[in-house]
């Protein structure tokens, strides 16, 4: 049987998911949207001075949510979502704007 605490746990999890999700979309557009530009002008040897940015891509696709689905698989779980819907559209919006 499920008790009270166990669902607003559960709640929380995922609203911590949702907001991190939230964070991570908008930056890793943004770092994406930089590498993209810079990949246009400077080709492959853009790869030194996007670092901070592809660091920021690999830590929010690979890294953290190892980290954070082995703490709560709920989180983790929305985290995925989250990310993956806001993170496609935003590239779809970057993509219909030029």
């Amino acid at each position: 049987m499920m008790d009270f605490s166990q669902i607003v746990n559960w709640l929380l999890y995922a609203f911590s998911g949702l907001c991190f999700g939230v964070f991570a979309s908008r930056y890793s557009v943004l770092s994406a949207v930089h590498i993209k530009q810079k990949y246009q002008e400077e080709g492959l040897a853009c790869i030194f001075g996007c670092l901070p940015q592809l660091l920021f891509i690999i830590t929010t696709f690979f890294l953290f949510p190892t980290w954070f689905i082995s703490k709560t698989p709920t989180g983790g779980f929305f985290y995925y979502a989250v990310l993956a819907y806001f993170f496609s559209k935003g590239m779809r919006l970057n993509n219909t704007k030029k």
